[in-house]
């Protein structure tokens, strides 16, 4: 039966060791993962407090106290505080219907308590002098700031020439591009070449795209509405980057729509950031980015090999016939798509209709690095 104390506190209590520098440590990061709802004393200020509770126990073990007088130590007691957040409540849940989790966990917490050097030094290892979670609040700012600014890069390079590229005197005029694309898919056209330019496709059309990405490129500096800049920006740029076909197909400006996608998980959403008044970073926000981190790093590595992917295909097919679907790996997927299409329907080579339709999965599996 769990102890009780018959002077119970107002707000739940942890009870610490003053004396100990590796409590101290994991004290403030549970204090920031416990966003005040759990109150934190040492055990050499509380302990008469609660004279049930022997001084020996408190030098042992951590406690917790509730509301209701029950009191809970060592690992129980770290994980009924922690299940004040919503992404550690599975601690508790574990430890009260896993089979052995409870067992693990306070040998492990026995452990430590009688090694707290061997703690601090893989502290100090794995989280540095400071273990309380980063806010991210710093590189949130400048980040989208920095995000702005190559969105402002992009589109003032891309309004100087838009109008000779896929204007409608252009190289590639995009008002001819968009209807030989529809009268060969129907309405299918509108989800491959998702842009607004299925709308208008006049070169003022194409001049507003321009200058409305400048527009919300200072927007998104400045901080004012990020999210709706974000997305806002995201939609013009991929509309041009849909109409610039091969002109637009590069692998930075992919980079730039993926990158400009996941920040708009990363932005606060408020109408002018204010610091110190900043809503919490988004955790999925954050981890989408560096998964995009990820995978820029996993293709770069991928290219120290020139021609990895051809060189797999060339093993695997048969040479000959007509190789031109080879310039598009790695190309845009949504004008390289289209052209493999052209090429899928004129040629009856079986095999040449294998690279094609691998070519595609390897625009389609984004993971899979060139």
């Amino acid at each position: 039966m769990r102890p009780r104390v018959s002077n119970p506190p107002p707000k739940p209590l942890m009870i610490w060791d003053g004396e100990c520098h590796f409590c101290k440590r994991w004290i403030e990061r549970w204090r920031e993962v416990t966003d005040g709802k759990v109150d934190y004393v040492t055990y050499q200020e509380a302990a008469n407090r609660f004279p049930e509770i022997p001084v020996e126990q408190f030098k042992r073990a951590v406690a917790f106290i509730e509301p209701d007088g029950q009191a809970f130590f060592a690992a129980e007691a770290v994980y009924r505080s922690l299940r004040r957040r919503s992404s550690r409540k599975w601690l508790v849940w574990s430890y009260d219907h896993v089979p052995g989790f409870a067992a693990v966990s306070e040998l492990a917490y026995k452990f430590i308590a009688r090694h707290r050097g061997v703690g601090s030094a893989v502290t100090r290892l794995f989280w540095g002098k400071d273990v309380r979670p980063p806010t991210y609040f710093w590189a949130r700012r400048w980040f989208l700031r920095a995000l702005g600014v190559i969105y402002l890069i992009a589109f003032v390079s891309l309004w100087v020439q838009v109008d000779g590229l896929i204007g409608s005197d252009g190289i590639s005029p995009i008002n001819r591009f968009l209807p030989a694309v529809h009268e060969r898919l129907g309405d299918r056209a509108y989800w491959v070449l998702p842009t607004l330019c299925w709308f208008n496709s006049s070169n003022a059309f194409l001049d507003f795209l321009c200058a409305g990405g400048i527009a919300l490129s200072l927007l998104l500096i400045a901080g004012f509405v990020p999210v709706i800049s974000l997305i806002a920006l995201f939609v013009f740029y991929l509309s041009l980057t849909i109409a610039g076909q091969t002109f637009l197909s590069f692998q930075w400006d992919i980079l730039l729509l993926e990158t400009g996608f996941l920040a708009i998980f990363l932005a606060p959403w408020q109408i002018w950031r204010k610091r110190g008044r900043e809503p919490p970073v988004s955790r999925a926000g954050l981890f989408l980015l560096k998964l995009l981190l990820f995978k820029l790093m996993l293709g770069m590595g991928g290219r120290q090999k020139p021609g990895m992917v051809q060189a797999f295909l060339g093993r695997i097919l048969p040479r000959g016939g007509d190789h031109c679907a080879i310039f598009y790996l790695g190309a845009a997927p949504a004008t390289a798509q289209c052209r493999r299409l052209d090429n899928f329907l004129a040629n009856r080579d079986c095999d040449h209709r294998q690279l094609l339709l691998l070519q595609s999965a390897h625009d389609r599996f984004v993971f899979i690095a060139d």
